[in-house]
């Protein structure tokens, strides 16, 4: 059913239901197993997006135009909630000895951005250093950072 849905879900190529059960009685008359109905189909999408919702909200233009956003907040919710995707996400710059490799860590973003933008901690050597607490410098005096980079 997945492989099934994932096929006739594809944002490039867009199908009836008629060519979709034409699909269907194609794959039952090659003997295929387990082929899913239309009915099938349609049942799990609209279970799924009960369970998970859609994120897709229709917007009308002033001039009538019609167009389909996301909301990218339940978007990047719903990343840091799935256990697959949440570790592989990097939340903090990293200082990688002289040199930067993401756009996150560039000069723009982390020296011009305003005090409320700029992030708020930094990985070192996998330890985690935030701004406005107190830490320790190699030579054991102390300071309160209020940026890193």
């Amino acid at each position: 059913l997945f492989l099934t849905d994932l096929l006739l879900t594809s944002p490039r190529l867009r199908f009836s239901d008629a060519q979709i059960s034409a699909m269907l009685r194609w794959a039952k008359a090659l003997h295929a197993r387990d082929v899913p109905t239309l009915y099938a189909i349609k049942k799990m999408r609209q279970d799924l997006r009960r369970l998970v919702g859609d994120p897709t909200k229709k917007v009308v233009s002033p001039s009538g135009n019609i167009f389909y956003i996301n909301d990218i907040g339940a978007a990047v919710a719903k990343d840091y909630a799935n256990p697959l995707t949440r570790f592989a996400m990097s939340d903090f710059p990293e200082d990688r000895g002289g040199y930067m490799s993401e756009a996150q860590h560039g000069f723009k973003m982390l020296r011009d951005g305003p005090e409320g933008i700029v992030t708020p901690a930094v990985r070192v050597e996998g330890k985690i250093f935030f701004t406005q607490e107190l830490l320790q410098r190699s030579d054991t005096s102390y300071f309160i950072p209020e940026r890193f980079f």
